[in-house]
């Protein structure tokens, strides 16, 4: 049998050029020629989180992949959970890192803007990477512990020796799932995931998942309760955002829609989509801006855009690059991917300004663009203080 780091050479050599398929079946190798548990997990994770990049996937699909996944922990033991200390409410988030992201424009204000009256609240990271958002997450939770140099089994047995309440995992099967890996030991009582990933996580230890009704109604295959709130994102732009905002620069020219996409989400079925919205839009061009700064990536797509058919000199496709931000004002419609949507680029473009078009599928994370251009309709997408409050009284629930 072929070793898996050749397999998982070949994922990450994939995702060099962009190719979901090429990752995914990869990844899927690597899990099955590994014989250790723990990489196994990891590869698995990274097989679950590619399978959003395919438009053939089902909810049957990531529900068997995440019974899979939970199997691959049978020889986790849970921890003996300690009594519970009286007075507040212990909410122990649980991050791969606490450093700028996409996942944290939309978590920040859970550990910022709570009611610290009622909850107690820290932040535990798998990572030694450190922002100035780091920094401020220092400052803002009562507790924040770096677990980075401990095993998986160390960082539970921290988090319970804290007296958690709750934890919540803010990972989920991104950055090959490490922190499932500490939620596996169950170190609190109740554990949620969301926010940070999109999908069941297919993990035993994890009893529910926050999501809003919108979300979840197409998909019951979740192995996790549905915690629904009334909206299950909240959009906190970071300062760097706001001031690109009021320094945009728009100009007079042909209109134009864009894609800000990760280009590992841009299926043929998007470009034959794209190719039919510029055939009816003579004098119309789209630019496509990648979240990497890949060469590899940029070429690949314009090779997959001249074989859809699609005129090469309507079209501009750029490398991912911190001042992307001023692509907005050459932008006058976002044609939001699918069924893989954007959600933070969603986020952000109807923040800065710019109509989104989004299309809802079957599955949640292919409903997300919608939902948040639901949230943005009814005014709720960068109202922080009712999303943590609302979030906040279904803890208080369900401990």
């Amino acid at each position: 049998m072929t070793d898996w780091r050749v397999y998982e050479k070949r994922g990450a050599e994939f995702y060099k050029l962009g190719d979901a398929e090429g990752a995914a079946q990869a990844y899927f190798e690597a899990a099955r020629a590994d014989t250790i548990l723990r990489k196994q997990r990891e590869h698995w994770s990274n097989y679950i989180f590619a399978l959003h990049y395919l438009p053939q996937s089902t909810a049957q699909n990531f529900y068997d992949a995440a019974q899979v996944y939970n199997e691959l922990y049978r020889d986790v033991e849970p921890l003996k959970l300690l009594p519970r200390k009286a007075g507040k409410i212990h909410v122990a988030y649980l991050s791969p890192s606490f450093v700028e992201s996409s996942a944290a424009r939309f978590y920040e204000a859970l550990l910022t803007e709570y009611d610290r009256e009622k909850f107690y609240v820290t932040a535990w990271d798998l990572s030694e990477r450190a922002d100035s958002f780091t920094v401020k997450i220092q400052r803002s939770v009562d507790g924040y512990f770096n677990i980075s140099e401990t095993s998986f089994e160390e960082a539970a047995q921290a988090i319970r020796d804290s007296g958690a309440d709750i934890l919540f995992d803010l990972g989920g099967h991104t950055v090959g799932g490490e922190t499932l890996e500490v939620a596996a030991y169950r170190p609190a009582r109740v554990q949620i995931s969301g926010v940070g990933y999109f999908d069941t996580t297919g993990l035993s230890a994890i009893d529910y998942f926050l999501t809003d009704n919108f979300l979840a109604g197409s998909q019951t295959k979740f192995t996790e309760k549905i915690l629904a709130v009334e909206n299950a994102f909240a959009f906190t732009p970071s300062e760097k955002m706001i001031r690109a905002r009021e320094n945009l620069n728009w100009r007079v020219k042909n209109f134009a829609y864009g894609c800000l996409n990760n280009f590992m989400k841009i299926t043929d079925g998007y470009l034959s989509g794209v190719k039919k919205i510029l055939a009816k839009n003579p004098g119309a061009k789209i630019l496509f801006r990648d979240t990497t700064p890949l060469e590899s990536r940029k070429n690949y797509l314009l090779e997959r855009i001249d074989s859809a058919g699609i005129e090469l000199e309507r079209v501009e496709v750029r490398t991912g690059a911190n001042d992307f931000l001023s692509d907005y004002a050459e932008v006058d419609l976002i044609l939001d991917t699918a069924p893989y949507n954007g959600g933070f680029m969603t986020a952000l473009a109807i923040f800065m300004g710019v109509a989104v078009s989004t299309r809802a599928g079957e599955l949640h994370h292919s409903r997300i663009g919608a939902d948040l251009v639901r949230i943005s309709e009814r005014g709720a997408l960068f109202d922080t203080k009712n999303f943590v409050a609302k979030v906040y009284d279904k803890f208080a629930e369900i401990v």
